[in-house]
């Protein structure tokens, strides 16, 4: 300080893109310190198996059928030429590729190689695909991904919240706001119901620094997830003989995180 006396504060890093500091002390009075991150972007991130020339998204996927079918959004897999998976029972990944897709609606099917990895994986599934429509303003909901893969480590990790609204962005009819912790890396998480019925896959977050250019303002948990509808219909899409696996254990995030895989795509 210019008094030559020490001096500390406390600076907090909020939604990944904000530094905050309050009451700071200076020699001509207090004052608080705002700073938002604009660069770089951290809708992708690096991982130890990235190719040394390229990035590697990150994403999450969740068992669709003991076939090794799995959903996940679209944005997590475009234009890769290459797809990994890994649960967290396995001690490495698998390839992967992908089934089906809907641009439209940011959802996609892979399909897991390596039968012999896959058949001890979650035999018996906690949890099943079902209808939204029975979802409720308020409700609590929880979902398990792999957020900020290179920051927090590659185990699952599990939040909750409530249904905020039952449209989405402008009111988009196709998602649901949830209040629910989402960051990069979240993308593709199954969302659940207390019943363990996958209602939703988490989609995307409010940009914090975008918002707060906008409207000086910043989001406070809004979070967006694709209602399972739209995953019906694309699985609907499938040749018939394989069926949507049926939840076989109680439900609980323990359970579920062992049936939810880590993806890497490039």
């Amino acid at each position: 300080m210019k008094n030559k006396k020490p001096a500390g504060t406390t600076l907090t890093v909020e939604h990944n893109s904000l530094l905050r500091g309050s009451a700071i002390s200076t020699p001509t009075g207090p004052f608080n310190l705002l700073l938002v991150r604009v660069w770089p972007k951290i809708s992708e991130e690096r991982t130890g198996n990235a190719p040394a020339s390229g990035n590697v998204a990150s994403g999450t996927g969740f068992l669709l059928t003991h076939g090794g079918l799995i959903a996940t959004n679209w944005h997590v897999v475009a234009d890769a030429k290459n797809i990994s998976v890994a649960f967290p029972s396995w001690s490495g990944s698998a390839p992967a590729e992908i089934v089906l897709r809907d641009k439209l609606n940011d959802l996609a099917l892979l399909r897991v190689g390596g039968a012999t990895k896959l058949a001890p994986t979650c035999h018996d599934l906690p949890f099943q695909l079902a209808s939204a429509k029975s979802v409720t303003l308020g409700e609590r909901v929880s979902t398990v991904g792999y957020p900020l893969t290179s920051i927090l480590g590659s185990s699952p990790k599990f939040a909750e919240g409530v249904v905020s609204s039952k449209s989405g962005w402008q009111d988009d009819p196709r998602t649901l706001q949830i209040s629910a912790q989402v960051q990069p890396g979240s993308s593709g998480s199954p969302l659940f119901d207390s019943d363990g019925n996958v209602v939703g896959i988490v989609v995307a977050t409010l940009d914090a620094s975008k918002v707060y250019q906008a409207a000086s303002a910043l989001p406070q948990n809004v979070n967006f997830a694709v209602k399972s509808d739209y995953l019906l219909n694309l699985f609907a899409m499938l040749p018939a003989g394989e069926p949507l696996a049926s939840r076989t254990t109680p439900f609980s995030p323990e359970n579920a995180a062992q049936c939810v895989a880590l993806i890497h795509a490039w």
